[in-house]
């Protein structure tokens, strides 16, 4: 582990103060330096904008620097929300940003009513300039399997909202047709018409060499027979958000959102649990649990306020804050919840179904329903988490505990089988442990600070609640000698213990914990492609595919050479769509659609 675990500083090296979980601006020249970084927009690629319950919405997301229109490094985190036009939020996930770059997709349960929807993205940053600055798409969901569709039935007295189209931030209509590429990419396929489960090459070519590099995206999905426009391209996207804000427009003594430019955000606050007045100058401990656990530190304003930034990924679903003080059971320990924008000046479309629908709609749902009853042979893999090193390139002394005679206490254990880890008794009857240093030049080779103690990756202040403790549930402990600092605190080494089966969180009292549950991160995935008479690999002949999205393809990056690509026609006949959304590198929109015919 690296000699100490620093404090994270104030980013941009300003003094603010959280209000509410956001920054209130002190002065002009703090205001000044929050104003050099660049705010950002974001352009969401998305499969298509007609929906049905069983389905679902691939997207892939383009986080972009406001005022050079390329990829932003700044964001880390992208939040997506699926909102309703009585403005609830339906889903919400967040995605990590690489480079400005992220992917996910999100079911539609039978559970979401039909109506007009909205798709709305963003980072924290964005949300300084207002909703204007979101990315907002509509989207239009039929759920037959409900009764209630007011929603996408009823008809409107206006002429002008009967099919009113998506709007953008200056009210003006979007354009959806003329020529938006001149050819710098063209979609090259090895055919215009295709069987049923036939395969398609298909070659994105670029004939513009450095011009053409670039970030894209690709689907392939049958055309909707419901008269829908599809989504918003990046061309005309480009186009709207043309003039959103390239720095904030705050004042001194306004909030803002802080940008999440060095992890996923996470703030809370400390006060005294007798008077309700905050509490400066305290440490906190921020931990996400587990085997790869993590740990931060934060020391408290004069306001209470504690922040961190938890920068690895995780798969642990909450994450714990507790207060180093010989007296925590005297203070009130909480996180605090990003606060949401109001969604109340968005104009949601008007579409609506009709009867001539109705055989479009029922033959779509029963191939949902096909679709979904064989996903268990067509399922997409989640892609693995980058490996995690809680001891931040420290090498511990790990202790199985299954290698040796078995003691009934962790006292007892630590004294026979644990090597440089020893407890003393302190003068105020309190127990504590040490861990000898690792110098052996020295004669005195005992440290001056205790260690720090966790146990499933949950710090522990009292060890002598731990000396009694149940050793035949511990699997291992692990022992590092190197000193490290956590806040104001100083730490000679860490002891970390590992339970066989993980819950010493449930085990213990929680009390003087704030506890915040955590909505994990959209996985990355490799999605599922189609295969038909590959020698070797199982095969589909028998299995129903009832197909309307046949390719997607979230992560297309386009330098010297052609990409080329191969999938697989569905037993759905109709026109096919392929559409190919991105940025150049130098921030040119790409949109590119070529439609196939399926027999």
């Amino acid at each position: 582990m690296k000699n100490s675990i620093a404090i994270i500083g104030l980013l941009l090296c300003v003094h603010v103060a959280f209000v509410n979980a956001q920054y209130v601006v002190k002065n002009q020249t703090e205001l000044e330096q929050l104003q050099q970084l660049p705010l950002e927009k974001m352009y969401v690629h998305y499969n298509t904008n007609l929906l049905f319950p069983g389905e679902y919405v691939y997207y892939s997301v383009y986080c972009i620097n406001a005022q050079t229109n390329r990829l932003s490094n700044i964001s880390r985190m992208a939040y997506i929300e699926l909102v309703g036009s009585d403005l609830t939020t339906r889903i919400i996930q967040k995605v990590r940003l690489e480079a400005g770059r992220a992917q996910g997709d999100f079911f539609i349960p039978v559970s979401i009513p039909s109506g007009n929807y909205k798709l709305i993205a963003y980072t924290q940053w964005m949300k300084n300039a207002g909703q204007d600055q979101l990315f907002q798409d509509d989207i239009t969901i039929i759920n037959p399997y409900r009764s209630d569709q007011e929603a996408i039935t009823s008809v409107s007295e206006d002429p002008q909202e009967a099919r009113n189209l998506s709007i953008d931030q200056q009210g003006s209509v979007r354009v959806t047709k003329g020529k938006k590429d001149d050819g710098t990419l063209v979609l090259i396929t090895d055919s215009q018409k295709y069987g049923q489960r036939e395969k398609v090459s298909l070659t994105p070519r670029n004939f513009k060499g450095p011009l053409g590099y670039g970030n894209y995206s690709i689907s392939v999905r049958r055309v909707d027979e419901f008269g829908e426009n599809g989504p918003l391209d990046a061309y005309d996207y480009s186009n709207a958000y043309l003039s959103a804000d390239k720095s904030i427009a705050n004042a001194v003594n306004d909030s803002i959102f802080l940008p999440e430019q060095r992890g996923e955000l996470f703030y809370g606050n400390v006060k005294t649990k007798e008077t309700g007045l905050p509490v400066e100058g305290k440490t906190v401990i921020i931990s996400i649990p587990g085997t790869d656990f993590q740990l931060q530190s934060a020391i408290t304003d004069k306001n209470g306020n504690f922040y961190t930034y938890i920068r690895k990924e995780y798969d642990i679903d909450s994450i714990i804050a507790q207060l180093i003080d010989d007296s925590p059971e005297n203070f009130i320990i909480r996180f605090l919840d990003k606060p949401d924008l109001n969604y109340k000046e968005f104009i949601f479309q008007n579409f609506n179904i009709s009867k001539e629908m109705s055989d479009a709609i029922v033959r779509r749902s029963v191939y949902n329903q096909i679709e979904n009853a064989y996903y268990g042979v067509k399922p997409d893999s989640i892609l693995a988490i980058d490996e995690k090193d809680p001891f931040d390139g420290g090498v511990p002394v790990v202790v199985n505990l299954d290698e040796f005679t078995r003691f009934n206490t962790l006292r007892e254990t630590l004294v026979e089988i644990v090597p440089n880890v020893w407890v003393t008794k302190l003068d105020n009857g309190e127990y504590t442990f040490w861990v000898k240093e690792d110098l052996e030049s020295y004669d005195d080779q005992y440290a001056s600070d205790p260690p720090l103690v966790l146990v499933d990756g949950i710090f522990v202040p009292d060890h002598g609640k731990l000396l009694d403790y149940n050793a035949r549930t511990i699997k291992r402990l692990s022992i590092l000698r190197d000193p490290l600092v956590m806040g104001s605190n100083k730490y000679h080494g860490m002891v970390v213990i590992e339970t066989n089966d993980g819950d010493y969180l449930e085990r213990t009292d929680n009390s003087n914990m704030a506890i915040k549950t955590l909505k994990l991160p959209a996985a990355k995935k490799n999605y599922f492609r189609q295969h038909y008479g590959l020698e070797g690999v199982k095969s589909f002949d028998r299995i129903p595919d009832f197909r309307y999205q046949l390719f997607w393809e979230p992560k297309l990056v386009i330098q010297n050479n052609d990409v080329s690509y191969e999938f697989y026609t569905s037993d759905v006949s109709g026109e096919y769509e392929i559409v190919l959304e991105g940025f150049t590198t130098y921030g040119k929109p790409i949109s590119l659609s070529k439609t196939i015919t399926v027999e």
